[in-house]
């Protein structure tokens, strides 16, 4: 919770590496609607979401419906 914009830059190159890594994805998701940014943090939680659906991680599915859902 300190400075929500280098996060960003970090999850942004964690992506890079890791892209199918869902719980990058959500947590990325969750930096976005810190700062405000719904909806590129609706994106994120989607791809995520989609991501931990083929991964068969339901708690991860749910965690993202949940943001989503806050995000509306």
């Amino acid at each position: 919770g300190k400075d929500l914009n280098q996060a960003l830059a970090w999850f942004d190159k964690a992506v890079e590496a890791q892209p199918t890594a869902f719980w990058i994805h959500h947590q990325r998701a969750n930096c976005l609607a810190k700062l405000g940014k719904k909806a590129e943090a609706k994106m994120a939680a989607e791809k995520s979401k989609d991501l931990a659906t083929t991964a068969k991680n339901d708690d991860y599915v749910k965690l993202n419906e949940k943001l989503l859902a806050e995000l509306k």
